[in-house]
């Protein structure tokens, strides 16, 4: 078979679900079979970069400076007739697109460009909790038409698909669903260092460790878990709290958390995730919307349970009663009583960790993912008399 020529393009390459995922799709990639390209608008936001380390792994990153999140219709057409002559010069077989605006500009590109295949990863959606009623109903609509001009759309669990399909975007036989895979491979040493890592962190083995990891932006909703901390705090005197990553309110929940003192820590981007995870008894996710949650996968891959809102994907990598809780989003008071309810009960603690391993290992591993993308690609290639 002849080589397949792929081109990857994303908004931005902060440090994010779908940045990783993208990127571990770029690295993990058949290279007997493909030959893969990453495209990126300009590096912004509060979160931080993952370009130090697409670099650090050998990749080049193809620049798209017209490519940005905001609405900017100048920058739009430029991007989109930039990208339709690029497409045309490297001759690509398949355009894959991530995130909302380098899909909708990507996607119209490629369309233009004659792209045998296209495909598209929105990552979750931006139908709650981003914007207002008005701008979100004009997103619904390009993401509608952007939908015509596409093969398939990955979304990240089935329930993704039916709230993309009430929405009208796109027929259901487009929709695949291919979750967002983790990296399995750290989470043995770290549950074998599980103690030393509590003891770097200055907690003691009895007392019980909370914790959030994520973008500090609104839509992780991080404000409920630190208000839902000052109830718990309460109920359970010796309990700490901690939480790793950055954004553009790192300052503001600093404050708010203010009251909890050196009980609260912040412990801004951190590169030893899997050892936080394995250290932690439990890891709240209090998104107010999210695609999937890979937090979920690797804090179930470190045996720790979770209390997450039900929202988006989250229903069904969080398994009720099992492998976590569920509680209604934007409720700090459900999330302290759930979060109360398993920090004092040990024993249903440690059951649930082992079911969220159980759950998490091998399925969601990154190797299974990428292997999922490739047979889709190989698909389409069928489909369209490609290389067949």
């Amino acid at each position: 078979m002849s080589t397949i020529r792929v081109a990857h393009v994303i908004t931005r390459l902060c440090k994010g679900g779908a940045q990783e995922n993208t990127f571990h799709t770029l690295r993990l990639a058949n290279r007997d079979r493909y030959t893969v390209d990453l495209i990126s608008g300009p590096m912004s936001g509060h979160e931080g970069s993952l370009e130090p380390a697409i670099t650090d792994a050998g990749f080049s990153i193809l620049r798209e400076p017209s490519i940005v999140r905001r609405v900017s219709p100048w920058n739009d057409v430029r991007a989109v007739r930039n990208l339709t002559k690029l497409f045309r010069e490297k001759g690509y077989h398949i355009v894959h697109t991530h995130t909302s605006k380098a899909g909708f500009v990507g996607r119209l590109a490629a369309t233009r460009a004659g792209i045998p295949v296209i495909v598209h990863t929105p990552h979750g959606n931006v139908f709650h909790g981003y914007f207002g009623p008005w701008p979100t109903r004009i997103f619904v609509e390009l993401e509608r038409r952007a939908a015509r001009w596409c093969d398939r759309i990955i979304e990240l669990t089935n329930l993704g698909v039916e709230e993309n399909l009430e929405h009208g975007i796109g027929a259901r036989s487009q929709h695949r669903v291919i979750f967002s895979g983790i990296d399995l491979a750290p989470y043995g040493e770290a549950l074998r260092t599980r103690e030393s890592t509590r003891g770097a962190l200055g907690v003691e083995a009895d007392t019980v460790l909370i914790g959030g990891v994520g973008r500090l932006e609104p839509i992780k909703g991080f404000t409920y878990f630190i208000r839902a901390a000052q109830a718990i705090g309460q109920a359970i005197p010796d309990a700490q709290f901690i939480l790793a990553g950055q954004g553009s309110l790192e300052e503001a929940l600093r404050r708010e958390a203010r009251s909890l003192g050196k009980r609260f820590r912040f412990l801004g981007h951190r590169h030893d995730i899997p050892g936080l995870m394995a250290a932690m008894d439990l890891l709240v996710v209090p998104s107010v919307n999210e695609g999937m949650g890979r937090v979920v996968l690797e804090a179930g891959a470190a045996k720790t349970p979770v209390i997450a809102s039900r929202v988006g994907g989250l229903p069904e990598v969080v398994l009720h009663g099992e492998t976590g809780l569920l509680v209604a989003p934007k409720d700090s008071e459900a999330l302290a009583q759930a979060v109360v309810a398993l920090a004092e009960d040990p024993d249903r603690r440690k059951t649930m960790g082992e079911a969220a391993q159980s759950h998490v290992v091998p399925k969601y591993g990154l190797e299974n993912m990428v292997s999922q993308i490739e047979s889709l690609y190989e698909e389409l290639l069928r489909e369209k008399g490609i290389d067949a």
